[in-house]
């Protein structure tokens, strides 16, 4: 396909426009898919909208085809909405981020307003149109979560350019609700209030590696679209992600592994540094973040596997250390965890796991890093609650001889 002009993308908008009024969801389709690659195909160094009339035509364009009660044209619409959060496309005139905002808050809502079928036991007995209704609404959700993400990475792109700071986000004159900031506080409202709550309604119903990944890619992306407002975010996503993690990763699929790695690894870090009170504190971050981003992709674990390999032992014969640093990457999640009330192991498992752990290191003569100590101190304290029978009198043993270590 030839590259587009401004003058040719002006008449491509005044086209669709015009097809949107006509009762041929077909052609609406099409004209949809026809922007949409225009949109992905365009050189970064050649701008279709060269001033802000032409840039909201089109986002105005979009959003009321977003509207279109016929899903199978909306559908194509968000894609369309995807493909435009580029920089490069909304770089050159001052964008109104008000605008913006209601397209991309409407297709997130149209993901809100599905309604999706009860949980069948039986899959033999569901009619072939409720299964192409679900395929719908699950591919509309994944073009919505991919331009959400495209909007968190726009925000995150200009947070590091000052000059796209100055002229995309807070030209002279426009009001405060038209700022790079205004824009990423919406972004984090918007996630918290719509997409984390649609996304796990549909993962609670159907599994879908790719919509997870995008959502876990797209959290990693917020941890630096507000920077003031990081351990908030972390504080309210790290009631309920540990779990989460643990439970997808035994699909083994890479992408989804990586994007739930990064996610955690952000996480962890930015509640270790809001919760930690380090005496060097620069340097045990430091190691704290090598030991998540070395070993997190490793912890391909279910929750009992994952208490399985706390009591393992590593080989005294072997100089691999990859065992001893994947127990001490997943002490740490625990410990963040349980920090933030996610207590999704019982206490008397975790207590045997964590006891067969202490006998390993004792065995072995190994010197876990400070910080693992203290989770691993943090975590009996927690088994220690529950007050288990019998629990008590073994965790005082415990406890007693790592204090004369």
């Amino acid at each position: 396909m030839n590259v587009c002009p401004s003058a040719g993308i002006e008449s491509v908008v005044r086209s669709l426009k015009g097809i949107l009024q006509l009762n041929n969801a077909e052609l609406h389709k099409q004209g949809l898919l026809l922007f949409t690659e225009i949109l992905k195909r365009q050189p970064v160094e050649i701008k279709l909208f060269t001033n802000v009339a032409m840039c909201k035509d089109a986002v105005a364009v979009l959003l009321e085809a977003v509207k279109c009660p016929v899903l199978e044209v909306a559908a194509e619409a968000v894609k369309a909405v995807a493909a435009l959060l580029r920089k490069d496309h909304l770089s050159c005139p001052p964008v109104q981020c008000v605008e913006l905002q209601k397209l991309i808050e409407t297709t997130v809502t149209r993901c809100a307003d599905f309604s999706l079928p009860p949980i069948n036991r039986r899959p033999a007995v569901r009619n072939s149109n409720q299964n192409k209704a679900v395929l719908q609404q699950g591919q509309f959700l994944l073009s919505t979560m991919e331009g959400f993400r495209n909007a968190c990475r726009l925000a995150a792109e200009c947070q590091r350019d000052p000059l796209a700071q100055e002229n995309a986000f807070a030209a002279p004159g426009l009001q405060s609700e038209n700022t790079l900031s205004s824009f990423s506080e919406f972004l984090l409202r918007i996630c918290d209030s719509l997409c984390i709550p649609v996304v796990m309604k549909h993962s609670e119903r159907i599994s879908s590696p790719a919509l997870m990944e995008v959502f876990m890619s797209t959290l990693s992306t917020l941890f630096v679209v507000v920077p003031s407002m990081r351990e908030k975010f972390s504080r309210k996503l790290g009631i309920s992600p540990f779990s989460l993690h643990l439970s997808v990763l035994p699909s083994s699929n890479p992408a989804l592994n990586h994007a739930c790695s990064s996610f955690l690894s952000s996480l962890c870090l930015s509640l270790c540094s809001a919760t930690e009170k380090m005496e060097d504190s620069s340097q045990e971050e430091r190691e704290v973040s090598e030991l998540l981003q070395r070993n997190l992709p490793q912890l391909n674990y279910s929750v009992p596997e994952s208490l399985i390999l706390l009591a393992e032992t590593p080989d005294p014969f072997c100089l691999d250390e990859a065992l001893r640093s994947n127990q001490y990457c997943l002490l740490l999640l625990l410990y963040f965890a349980y920090a933030q009330e996610d207590r999704f192991v019982p206490e008397a498992e975790l207590f045997s796991a964590l006891r067969n752990f202490l006998l390993s290191v004792q065995d072995q003569g190994d010197c876990p890093p400070p910080y693992v100590f203290r989770a691993v101190l943090y975590l009996l304290a927690v088994c220690q609650e529950k007050r288990e029978q019998g629990l008590c009198c073994r965790l005082s043993n415990v406890s007693v001889w790592l204090l004369v270590l």
